[in-house]
C-alpha cells in the first residue's frame, strides 16, 4: 500500500457523546436513557470526519468506566460544551439532525 492509498483507507472510532453543562457536570447526550450506547456513534474518515480527528481519538485512552464493559471497551468519550469540542485542531460540533461534524481546521 502506498502512502496515498493509506490516506484513502477508511479509519473509524466509536465514541460516546457527552454534554458538559454550565456547572461542569457531564451527562450522556441522551440523558433520558440508562444505556450509554444510545449516546454512541461511529466517526469515520474520510467519510464524515477528518482522518486527523479519528487518529487523535484512536490514540486517546478508553475511559476506565468503559474498559470493563464489553459493549463499551473500544469507545472513547467525546465531550461537548455548548454543542462544540476541539480535537486535533478541528472544532467538532453536534447537531440533533446532522450528528457530529467537523468545521474548518484552525
Amino acid at each position: 500500500m502506498t502512502g496515498s492509498d493509506d490516506e484513502l483507507a477508511e479509519l473509524s472510532v466509536r465514541v460516546v457523546l457527552y454534554h458538559r453543562d454550565q456547572n461542569s457536570e457531564l451527562s450522556p447526550l441522551y440523558p433520558d436513557s440508562n444505556d450509554l450506547l444510545e449516546s454512541a456513534t461511529v466517526l469515520a474518515a474520510p467519510i464524515n470526519m477528518p482522518a486527523a480527528v479519528v487518529r487523535a481519538l484512536l490514540d486517546s485512552e478508553v475511559p476506565a468506566d468503559f474498559a470493563a464493559n464489553p459493549w463499551l471497551n473500544r469507545h472513547r468519550a467525546l465531550v461537548f460544551t455548548d454543542g462544540r469540542c476541539r480535537v486535533a485542531g478541528y472544532e467538532l460540533r453536534y447537531h440533533d439532525k446532522f450528528g457530529v461534524y467537523a468545521s474548518e481546521e484552525t
